[in-house]
C-alpha cells in the first residue's frame, strides 16, 4: 500500500535527521533545540518523498536517496526559519516560530546550522559514487540555494507594488518554491542512474508540481482556518504579498472593491473584519481561476514523466499520488 511506502520513507528520513542533529556539543543545547524545533512539529516531508520516489522509480539505491532526501528536508527547514523571520510570522505548523521562541539571533544561527548539516548529509549520501555524479548532484543542490534566495528577494520586492503581473508571479514562485521541489526530483533521478535527458524530465516534473503547490498554498492562506493552517490566517494579505489571487483580483475587481483591498494589503494594523472583507473580494475574483491554473500545472507535471519506463511501479504511483495531494491538501 502507498501509505506504507510513504510511512517507511518518512520514518527513515526522520531518523536520519535526528541522527545528524543529536549529540549537541557542550554549551550548544539551545542551538540544537532551536534547529530541531520545526522537525518535531511535523510537516509533510514532501521533498524527500519526491526525491526517494524519483530514485525508486528508476531502481536506484534507496539508502543514498534517504540521505539525500534528508538533506533536502533539512535545507528546506533552514529556508522556513529564515522565511519566518523576514515575514514576521509567529506560527509555523501550529507552534511558535523559532525566532519567537529563541529570539532572532539564535534563529539565524539555527538556520545556518541546518544549512551546513544539509551539505554534510548530501555529501555522505554520495560517498563512493563516481566523480561525474558527485559533481552533478552537488551542482544541482548548490544552484537551488542560489535560485531560492533570488525567489525570496523577488517575493519581498513585490510587496506594495500594484504592477506585478501573473508572469512575474510565476517566475517568482518557480524560483522560491518550485526549484527546490525540482531539485528533489532531479537529484533523486540522478542517484537512480538517470542520464541528462531523463534527469531533465524529472526536473520539469518538479518545476510544474512546485508551481501548482505554491498556487494551492496561496489559496489555503485565505480559505483555511488558523487551527487547520497552523500559521496566521490572512498573513499573505497582511504582509502585502502579491500572490496569484491578489494579482488576479487587482486586475478584475471593481473600483470600490479595489479601494477596500488596497487599504488592507500590507497594512499590519488591519482588523480581522477588514482582512475577512478583503479575503472575500479576493476569493470572488480569483479562486476558481487559481484552482484551474494549479490543475493545469499538476497535469503538466505528470505528463513530464511520459515515455520513462518505471522500474518500480509503486514509486510511480507515489509520484502521481503526491501530485494529486498537492491540489487536495488543506494545509
Amino acid at each position: 500500500m502507498l501509505q506504507d511506502y510513504f510511512n517507511e520513507v518518512i520514518n527513515q528520513v526522520n531518523k536520519t535527521i535526528e541522527k545528524y542533529l543529536s549529540n549537541a556539543p557542550s554549551g550548544t543545547s539551545s542551538l540544537y533545540e532551536a534547529s530541531k524545533h520545526l522537525f518535531s512539529a511535523g510537516g509533510k516531508r514532501l521533498r524527500p518523498l519526491i526525491l526517494v520516489s524519483s530514485c525508486d522509480f528508476l531502481g536506484g539505491d534507496r539508502s543514498r536517496a534517504i540521505l539525500a532526501g534528508s538533506a533536502i528536508e533539512t535545507l528546506h527547514t533552514f529556508t522556513l526559519i529564515h522565511d519566518d523571520i523576514m515575514d514576521h510570522d509567529f506560527l509555523r505548523r501550529g507552534l511558535p516560530t523559532v525566532h519567537v521562541k529563541w529570539g532572532e539571533s539564535m534563529a539565524i544561527l539555527a538556520g545556518d546550522l541546518l544549512h551546513a548539516k544539509a551539505f554534510e548529509m548530501l555529501n555522505d549520501s554520495l560517498e563512493g559514487v563516481n566523480e561525474t555524479l558527485h559533481y552533478e548532484v552537488m551542482k544541482t543542490f548548490i544552484n537551488s540555494i542560489v535560485v531560492v534566495s533570488e525567489g525570496q528577494a523577488m517575493d519581498m520586492q513585490f510587496e506594495g507594488r500594484n504592477d506585478v503581473t501573473e508572469e512575474d508571479y510565476l517566475e517568482m514562485v518557480k524560483k522560491k518554491t518550485a526549484y527546490l521541489i525540482a531539485t528533489s526530483s532531479k537529484i533523486g533521478s540522478l542517484i537512480g542512474g538517470a542520464g541528462p535527458d531523463v534527469a531533465d524530465k524529472f526536473f520539469h516534473f518538479g518545476i510544474y508540481l512546485g508551481i501548482a503547490f505554491q498556487i494551492v498554498d496561496d489559496i489555503i492562506g485565505i480559505t483555511s482556518d488558523e487551527a487547520e493552517l497552523g500559521k496566521p490566517l490572512f498573513s499573505d494579505i497582511r504582509e502585502g504579498k502579491r500572490t496569484l489571487l491578489v494579482i488576479r483580483t487587482l486586475k478584475e475587481a471593481e473600483s470600490r472593491e479595489l479601494e477596500v483591498l488596497k487599504q488592507v494589503l500590507g497594512n499590519k494594523n488591519a482588523s480581522t473584519d477588514q482582512l475577512k472583507e478583503a479575503s472575500q473580494i479576493v476569493k470572488k475574483h480569483s479562486l476558481e481561476y487559481a484552482y484551474s491554473l494549479a490543475e493545469e500545472y499538476r497535469s503538466r507535471a505528470i505528463s513530464s514523466l511520459d515515455g520513462i519506463q518505471p522500474r518500480n511501479q509503486e514509486a510511480y504511483e507515489a509520484l502521481k499520488f503526491v501530485s494529486e495531494f498537492t491540489l487536495k491538501r488543506k494545509k
